[in-house]
């Protein structure tokens, strides 16, 4: 019947289901991003905070078609950046793009030496990788969130760590707070 089959769909666990899962969470993020509140929005955030929520109410997808999904679109993302960003890269060094990528890198090793700092700070309570998805959180640094992921699911696979901790909490945990600061702070 086909109650039955809306029904299936929207509890199961199928590729079905998990497309159905994303499609809303994606819808529902872009409606809140289109929110405006004294003229400042969430845009494509929204969707980060609509996926926090269907996640906080056991609304979850297949394992391996979220990994599938979060490789392909962040191959998606660096691809939009690199078409974006890599016809005036040479250009920009005329100017005074070296001083905007030695800046950049600053922040970088910025951010690593005070994720190191808490570390040793806390006394190992929050571990190494938890840290660096708040640290890829704070930065609002989605590719660096999975380069450090997939460093660990190979460190996972070589044998070297017993389990994938779940670093994406600590992003998810710290990016609202980026977001909010970045928007302050322009």
């Amino acid at each position: 019947a086909p109650m039955d089959w809306l029904i299936a769909l929207a509890t199961g666990h199928s590729v079905a289901h998990s497309v159905l899962v994303l499609a809303a969470v994606v819808a529902a993020g872009l409606a809140l991003g289109a929110v405006r509140v004294r003229g400042l929005s969430l845009g494509v955030g929204g969707v980060l905070f609509a996926g926090l929520a269907f996640g906080h109410f056991g609304w979850t997808i297949d394992a391996e078609l979220m990994e599938f999904v979060r490789e392909f679109g962040l191959i998606l993302f660096i691809y939009s950046i690199g078409l974006q960003v890599g016809p005036g890269f040479f250009s920009s060094f005329k100017k005074g793009g070296m001083q905007m990528n030695l800046m950049a890198a600053g922040i970088v090793l910025i951010g690593t030496g005070l994720t190191i700092a808490f570390y040793y700070i806390l006394g190992g309570r929050i571990s190494m990788p938890m840290l660096v998805g708040v640290m890829s959180g704070a930065v609002t640094n989605t590719p660096g969130l999975g380069a450090a992921q997939e460093a660990l699911r190979q460190a996972y696979e070589a044998g070297q760590i017993a389990e994938v901790p779940q670093i994406a909490l600590g992003y998810a945990a710290a990016y609202p707070l980026a977001v909010v600061g970045i928007i302050m702070s322009i």
